[in-house]
């Protein structure tokens, strides 16, 4: 469960990241225009793809224990950051929406990395 929750960050971030980076069509109508605000987002989105591909590489070379340790830390704050975006922008965001997705790989994932310890 671990490595899919890894793996779904990587598969939505990476690609993502690519696409507001370089202007993509379609960012301007889910994140609005390039703004110094939408660049601070890009680097937060390249951050969690970045560490989840380390943990991803560290549960690989069997180091169970760092992976697990990255995720403890790295899914609340994603849990708390997407359910709070629910409030601020609102369901109707293809955003908030995938967020939501998210959210529902994440939290489960959590539980059972919490059962486990």
């Amino acid at each position: 469960m671990l490595a899919v929750a890894l793996i779904l960050n990587c598969v939505i971030l990476f690609p993502l990241t690519y696409a507001l980076i370089t202007q993509s069509p379609g960012m301007d109508a889910a994140y609005g225009p390039d703004s110094d605000a939408r660049r601070i987002l890009t680097c937060l989105y390249a951050t969690i793809g970045v560490i989840s591909a380390y943990a991803l590489i560290q549960l690989g070379l069997g180091a169970r224990t760092t992976a697990v340790q990255i995720a403890m830390v790295l899914f609340p704050m994603q849990i708390i950051y997407k359910l709070a975006t629910v409030g601020l922008v609102g369901v109707s965001s293809p955003v908030v929406l995938t967020n939501l997705v998210v959210v529902a790989v994440l939290v489960p994932t959590l539980v059972v990395l919490f059962a486990q310890s």
